[in-house]
Formats: C-alpha cells, sequence, structure tokens
C-alpha cells in the first residue's frame, strides 16, 4: 500500500506507464487523456507519471479488459488453458464460465477438472456452479449433481454462485432440490445466474422471487425491455448461432445502458479465432448505431458490478491493471492486451488433461435409424430456423414427405449403455448425402447424429464410438473427417490451430453438402437434443414439446 501511495504521488517511477493514453472513463462516459500509471497488477493514478517501462499511447485509445459475462468453454471444444490464450488477445482478460457440459458428462470430476486446468490460464476464469445437471429430470445423462453435492463448491474463491438455472418449472413448482441449491448460494452472499426464455409476466416474476437476476434467451427488444423493467441484467448474446446482438441493442438506451451485458454463450473456435469474443460485440453493437462508449462500458463495467467483480470494468485508482491498448473506436483494432499490469504474449505450450472414456454404447445397425410410418397420417418434424437455438413444430401429411427437404435425426444415450434411442425428423438444414453425428448435444452430450441415408448415419455412429468421441462426417460409405475429442467427448488438449484447420474442414463439407447459409450446422446439431429451448427437440426418449412441456408422438 505505501508503495502504491507513493508511486501515486508521483515520489517514485511506476512499474509501467501508458503515456498519453486516450482512455474510456466508464464513469463520466467520457474519453480523457492522460497517463496510467501501474504497480505491479494495479492501477495507481492517472495524470503525468513516469515508469521504469513506459508505453506511448499517443495514438492508442484504452479500455478497461473486455469481460465476457456467460460463457460455455466446452462450445469451444478446448481447455479453459487454451480459451485463454485465443482470448485473451481479443481483449477479454476475465470471463464467468459455466461448466454444465463436461459436468453433465463426468460430474464433479468435471468441474474439478476446469478449476485446476484455468490456474494455469493467462487471463481470470471464474465459473458459476451448474444448477441443473441434468438439465431437466427427465434427461439421460452422465452424471446428477443435486444440492447438497454443489454445496461445498461455493467456498471455492473462483466460483461466483449457482449457474444458469434453465429448469424454469423446478423453479415455479418449487422443487425442494432446486430451491435448496438457491439458498445455498443465496446464505454465502453468491450470485444466481437465470435462463428463461418466452417466460409470462407472472411466471417471470415468480422466476425472480428466486433471488435471479441475470438472463441470455431473451430474444426480442420487448422480452429484453420488460426484464430490465424487472430489475434484470440482460445479456446480449452473440455465439455461433444464437446471434441475438443485433436484435436485442435496439433496446438498449440513455437511461437503461447499465442493465445490458455482452456474452458468447456458445461459440466454436473458428468463430472465436476469426471473428472474435466480446471484442465481436462490441463491434456490433457499435455498427448497430450504439454509442461507443456506452459499448465498451457493457463490455467491462456493466458485468463487473453485475458479479460484484468490484477490483476491475475500469479505469482508475486501485483497479486491477487489464487494459486493451487498441486504435479505432468503432473498429477496435486491438495492438497490444495488458493483463495484471504485464503485456500479454503469445503462448505455444498447453497442459496436457487426462482423457476420460465416456462412450458406452454399443455399435448400431441401419435398423436403428427406421422409422415405420406407413400408418400414420401425419408426423411431427422439427423446424431448424437460421441464426437461432429456437426451433418450430410442423406437421407433415405422410403422403407429403417427399414435398419437403428432410432430413432424419437421431439421438442415442452414450452414458450407461441404457439402449435407448429415437429417430425423427428434421427440415430447415439442407443436408444432402451426408451424415454428421457427433457427441457434442446440449447439455447431456449424448449422440446426435443427422443424415439422408441409414447406411451412413450408421457408419457416422459407429466411427465416432471407435474414436472415442467428438464430430465425424460420412458420405456414401466413406467417412471424410472426423475430430477427436478424448476429453469427455466435448474437448481436447491439441494445438488449437490444428483444431481449427480440422473445424474449418468440417464446414466446408457441410456446405458443400448443402447445409444452408446461416446456419452452422455444429451448434445446431448440438442444440437439437436440449428441452429447454423452445420449441420441439429430441432426446433418447422421444420428441418434447416446449410448451406442453411433455413428450409428444412422431406420428399423429
Amino acid at each position: 500500500m505505501k508503495e502504491k501511495i507513493q508511486v501515486a504521488l508521483g515520489k517514485e517511477r511506476a512499474d509501467l506507464v501508458l503515456k498519453n493514453a486516450s482512455y474510456i472513463n466508464v464513469y463520466t462516459q467520457t474519453i480523457e487523456v492522460g497517463d496510467i500509471a501501474i504497480v505491479g497488477d494495479t492501477i495507481v493514478g492517472i495524470g503525468n507519471y513516469e515508469g521504469k517501462e513506459e508505453i506511448d499511447c499517443s495514438d492508442y485509445y484504452v479500455a478497461p479488459g473486455f469481460i465476457d459475462s456467460h460463457v460455455h468453454i466446452e462450445s469451444a471444444m478446448v481447455t479453459p488453458e487454451i480459451l485463454s490464450q485465443i482470448i485473451v488477445n481479443k481483449g477479454v482478460t476475465t470471463i464467468v464460465a459455466d461448466p454444465h457440459e463436461i459436468a453433465n458428462v463426468l460430474g464433479t470430476k468435471g468441474i474439478k477438472l476446469m478449476l485446476s486446468n484455468s490456474q494455469s490460464a493467462g487471463m481470470d476464469i471464474f465459473f458459476m456452479l451448474p444448477s441443473c445437471v441434468p438439465a431437466v429430470s427427465f434427461e439421460d445423462n452422465g452424471a446428477t449433481l443435486n444440492a447438497k453435492k454443489l454445496r461445498p463448491y461455493l467456498k471455492h474463491p473462483r466460483i461466483l454462485g449457482l449457474g444458469e438455472v434453465m429448469d424454469v418449472n423446478a423453479v415455479l413448482s418449487q422443487n425442494q432440490d432446486m430451491l435448496m441449491k438457491v439458498k445455498y448460494t443465496q446464505d454465502k452472499g453468491k450470485h444466481l445466474d437465470g435462463h428463461c426464455p418466452k417466460t409470462s409476466s407472472k411466471e417471470l416474476n415468480a422466476y425472480l422471487c428466486a433471488g435471479i437476476t441475470t438472463d441470455h434467451e431473451c430474444t426480442s427488444q420487448e422480452e429484453a425491455l420488460e426484464k430490465v423493467s424487472k430489475g434484470m441484467y440482460v445479456m446480449m448474446r452473440e455465439g455461433s448461432q444464437a446471434r441475438d446482438l443485433k436484435t436485442l441493442v435496439k433496446a438498449v438506451n440513455e437511461k437503461n445502458y447499465q442493465r445490458f451485458l455482452f456474452c458468447t454463450d456458445d461459440r466454436h473456435i473458428e468463430d472465436l479465432m476469426e471473428e472474435g469474443s466480446i471484442d465481436n460485440c462490441i463491434r456490433l453493437a457499435i455498427q448497430e448505431g450504439l454509442e461507443p462508449i456506452k459499448a465498451y462500458t457493457i463490455a467491462s463495467f456493466n458485468p463487473a458490478n453485475c458479479f460484484k467483480l468490484f477490483d476491475r470494468g475500469a479505469i482508475a485508482p486501485l483497479k486491477k491493471a487489464d487494459l486493451v491498448i487498441f486504435k479505432d473506436l468503432e473498429k477496435l483494432y486491438i495492438s497490444q492486451v495488458i493483463k495484471n499490469g504485464k503485456v500479454v504474449k503469445k503462448r505455444k505450450f498447453f497442459n496436457k488433461v487426462k482423457p476420460y472414456k465416456t462412450m458406452h454404447l454399443k455399435p448400431v445397425s441401419e435398423d436403428t435409424f427406421y422409422i415405420n410410418y406407413k400408418n400414420g397420417k401425419s408426423i411431427n418434424v422439427i423446424k431448424a430456423l437460421p441464426g437461432s437455438l429456437y426451433t418450430e413444430k410442423m406437421v407433415i401429411p405422410v403422403q407429403d414427405l417427399d414435398k419437403y427437404e428432410l432430413n432424419k435425426i437421431a439421438v442415442l444415450e452414450r452414458h450407461k449403455m441404457t439402449g435407448k434411442h429415437f429417430t425423427g425428423y428434421i427440415t430447415g438444414l439442407g443436408l444432402k448425402n451426408l451424415a454428421i453425428a457427433q457427441t457434442i448435444a446440449h447439455d447431456s452430450h449424448n449422440v446426435v447424429c443427422i443424415g439422408s441415408n441409414d447406411k451412413d448415419m450408421m457408419l457416422a455412429v459407429n466411427t465416432l464410438i471407435e474414436i472415442g468421441g467428438g464430430i465425424v462426417i460420412v458420405s456414401q460409405g466413406k467417412v471424410l473427417e472426423f475430430v477427436s475429442l478424448p476429453i469427455g467427448g466435448i474437448m481436447t488438449d491439441e494445438d488449437p490451430q490444428i483444431l481449427y484447420t480440422k473445424m474449418k474442414r468440417l464446414n466446408y463439407l457441410a456446405k458443400e453438402y448443402g447445409i444452408k447459409d446461416g446456419v452452422d450446422p455444429f451448434i445446431t446439431l448440438s442444440f437439437m437434443a436440449l428441452p429447454v429451448i423452445p420449441e420441439i427437440k429430441i432426446t433418447p426418449r422421444g420428441l418434447f414439446y416446449y410448451q406442453s412441456f411433455n413428450f409428444i408422438d412422431l406420428m399423429e
């Protein structure tokens, strides 16, 4: 403290000074000019300072480090340590992650894995405890995390609270275990994240009575404004498939901007490397007309306040020296990133992670995907929507099936060798002469497969079993490409550049075989098995209809 005071008074030189910086003042919503003095990992003063090391920022802007308010690391298919090296260079210095993907596969082992690996990350990675493992009681996932199992982890300093409470019905019906998870979190004074798409006004009131304060599932301005009016923080999501930011940013104004955050939720490695993370959100928001200083405030100060991370999110004395040096306020060309008072440098080597064998599934035959619709009058079909995780239910007469661009979709339980599986139909993707199988299937991460014929679907699933999980593409009896994900079937610790190259190849093949523009085939496929997102999804037990919150028959 004495050293910081001495430097702040100008009596001693700072460790690092950013000279003549045009910095974003989130408190006054202005751009000011001055030297930013840093001691260790802390900003100690702004004004006129000298440093042992100095960076000339005369032609640059400086912003507080960006914070991703809600992200699933597993969706990038890499470990926390590797992800940090990709996005810290994009200006993201803090993330709040929900490890419910790996927890649905490995339970508390998955949480421990993420906490351990993230210790060596090049940024601050905080976690929210997975509230819904499984997502709903009837799911076939790999583990169950009740309130008793989660409670000890609330003591961990990098666990900020309870992750997205997506089982809205469990809250509204006052499920005892869910309410105990909420109470344990409240007793520790920690945060409660929400997930409540398209709830009615009274349902939202009841949901908020549990103390939940955020939501990342808004898809319209009206929905966002209602939630903000009731005291919620609305996370404007820009993922790989769910791209809601351009719509939601229209709801932000001078009076309510402090209640909005940015998040990526689920974003593939190729989008992170090419488009970016929260830096991409800032650019998009400004393009859509949001005043730039507010965009940078939403990216830093707002999430810091929301999650009670009061040591960061602003450029001021005693704030953490997490800073982004860049040119062009609107286009955000990043020059350097400062994390904990040090200039970020690229790393090439990463810790290896123990693979977990999680493919407990017998090889399948073509009969697995057979659908007998001869005696039915009509079929319930999943309609995928471009740029959205939502789907629509279509009812198609059997005699008209040939008039539609349909693919088969199947989900097979892979955690406990139960043999459960179900096959239905999906439209809106346009796949031709190809099958895709993967073990990325939110949130239970069973095997999900889509294809234009049963034989290729069989080969894709059986190949997936052989490699121990990942993504496989098959056409006309031949495996065209695959990605192995040995960590729970959803992550890898291999070089991110190699994974990026493989994913680019997979995306290219999917497009070549008919996947429509605006559709991320792998993200889209992964969400077809998540019953807590409207309107119709598929699980190993059958078709699930969100509106009635129950299973429905394939045939009508």
